[in-house]
């Protein structure tokens, strides 16, 4: 296993159903952005079942509000918005090792949400984690069925891209664990154990989306 540790000065990760006023960010990414990394670092479209597992842990170090000029779609009219913008992220990917190569040398520009949340690989590390007990669960997403608490949210896994504009071809309900200072929930089982982030780290695998 490997463990890409990806920065960016800034992330955003829109509601999905949000569409007018204030464009706030959702804490953590959905696996949807995760793919659209995997996607740019290969140059190919990435799906869950070209996976043998994914994990992630996102922490951010404060969120603001910035001001965006947006042109309405179909028209030459222009409008200001404000949108909610997390700083200075750390995002670490557990994938297995065929995907060091594609990391070392992306394909595309890697991006932590909008075209302007540019990010940059600054490490790739083999590791192995261990499996542990009831662990610390913290910046990252679950299934509904593990029973979390957290921020409740249907989001989406997969789009199509075959049809313009895109559409969500997987959508399902995720527990959101935001990274904070607060005591963390811990996990009742099982689950690979990041000693150094001092949390488990949830693998999803192709099996469970089918």
């Amino acid at each position: 296993m490997i463990r890409v540790t990806i920065k960016s000065w800034t992330a955003s990760f829109r509601y999905p159903t949000f569409q007018s006023g204030v464009q706030p960010t959702l804490p953590v990414p959905p696996l949807s952005t995760i793919l659209g990394i995997l996607s740019a670092a290969k140059g190919d479209i990435v799906s869950m079942s070209d996976l043998e597992y994914i994990g992630f842990i996102f922490k951010s170090e404060g969120k603001g509000i910035d001001l965006e000029k947006i042109y309405a779609l179909g028209k030459a009219e222009t409008d200001i918005i404000k949108r909610e913008i997390l700083f200075n992220n750390t995002l670490y990917l557990y994938l297995s090792d065929r995907w060091d190569k594609f990391f070392r040398g992306p394909k595309y520009q890697l991006l932590l949400g909008r075209s302007s949340d540019i990010a940059h690989v600054e490490k790739i590390e083999d590791i192995k984690l261990e499996n542990r007990e009831n662990p610390p669960v913290v910046g990252t997403i679950v299934p509904l069925n593990t029973g979390l608490p957290g921020i409740v949210h249907a989001l989406p896994v997969e789009f199509d891209y075959s049809i313009i504009p895109r559409i969500p071809k997987i959508v399902k309900p995720f527990i959101l664990i935001p990274h904070s200072n607060r005591k963390p929930p811990l996990y009742k089982g099982f689950l690979p154990y990041d000693e150094k982030e001092k949390t488990g780290v949830f693998l999803y695998r192709p099996d469970m989306f089918s």
